[in-house]
């Protein structure tokens, strides 16, 4: 799988860190859905549901 292209600033939320959906630690990365989200923690769930696109565009 390729890795996720999160350079445009709505993947960045500079007010606060919120719990990330998968890990549970904070982060201001955000999913196009505005999920908090760490990339490379949607790039390892991507990779165990290839046929997903929860975490891409």
């Amino acid at each position: 799988m390729p890795l996720l292209d999160w350079r445009d600033a709505r993947h960045f939320d500079a007010t606060r860190n919120l719990p990330c959906v998968l890990c549970g630690k904070p982060t201001t990365l955000r999913s196009h859905d505005r999920e908090p989200v760490h990339e490379v923690c949607a790039e390892h769930w991507c990779d165990q549901h290839p046929t997903s696109n929860r975490f891409h565009n």
